[in-house]
């Protein structure tokens, strides 16, 4: 009898996470939940379990800004014989304000978190992937990915990093039977500071905001249609399209004017 495949999600206990997590568990999905060590996590997880008694959830703790914590959660899969048909990589850290008013320890555990992990654990569950049928990996950037964005140069750039890289790798693996889905929302109020900047940004924010659910119900939707870069809501991909008419000094100084506010 073949083992019953999980999607694995980082991240997984708040957020886009966590609805991702809720979504796949609607549409019959076993689910791998990793995110910090916090109470929240098995929570969600017991949860899940107790609302669809006929699937599998298990949880890890770990710290993703760690460099050897991709291989360890490769190895609990293989430990526990979780075969992963579904990679979500969606753990990751934003910030606004000055690029000096931060250390560069935290700089590098952005970085770490928001691209290295990413990589590593797209790069370690390849092989297995690969050897299925059919498999899929979801890499959450955001729409920073399409700008450079003053207050927020490190988090842009992180963002524009996963865009990039999800698309190369995507085409390199044409033939095969995993396909990549890069996932870059607009705004997305999952906890107090991204509803205040919310508030602060405006009717236009305001207007581009999805709920978590959303978000995870869109994107599932459009990986399934084999979409490459999803941008759930009208008003961020209307955006988009403007944006690309309007000059690049323009709309530099557009962001720093909207992003100087967060650093106040």
């Amino acid at each position: 009898m073949a083992n019953k495949t999980y999607a694995l999600i980082t991240g997984a206990s708040n957020g886009i996470g966590k609805a991702f997590a809720e979504e796949c568990a609607a549409r019959g999905k076993n689910v791998l939940l990793v995110a910090l060590p916090e109470p929240k996590l098995e929570e969600v997880t017991n949860q899940l379990s107790s609302q669809y008694t006929d699937l599998s959830f298990h949880h890890l703790g770990i710290n993703l800004m760690e460099q050897g914590a991709p291989r360890q959660i490769l190895n609990w899969c293989q430990e526990k014989g979780y075969v992963v048909d579904l990679l979500i990589n969606n753990a990751g850290l934003g910030n606004s304000g000055p690029f000096v008013s931060r250390p560069s320890e935290f700089y590098e555990g952005q970085m770490q978190l928001n691209m290295v992990s990413l990589v590593s654990l797209t790069h370690l569950f390849l092989p297995m992937m690969m050897s299925l049928p059919k498999a899929n990996i979801i890499n959450v950037a955001s729409m920073a990915a399409f700008y450079d964005i003053p207050f927020k140069g490190i988090y842009s750039a992180s963002k524009k990093f996963v865009l990039s890289f999800s698309r190369s790798l995507n085409k390199e693996l044409e033939g095969s039977s995993v396909s990549i889905t890069v996932l870059c929302p607009a705004s997305v109020p999952t906890n107090p500071d991204v509803m205040l900047r919310e508030k602060e940004l405006g009717l236009m924010a305001r207007l581009s905001s999805r709920s978590p659910q959303q978000v995870a119900q869109y994107t599932l939707d459009k990986m399934l249609q084999g979409r490459q870069v999803v941008i759930p809501g009208f008003f961020p991909r209307l955006y988009k399209r403007i944006g690309t008419v309007v000059p690049y000094r323009a709309r530099l100084n557009i962001l720093a004017k909207q992003f100087i506010k967060n650093s106040k």
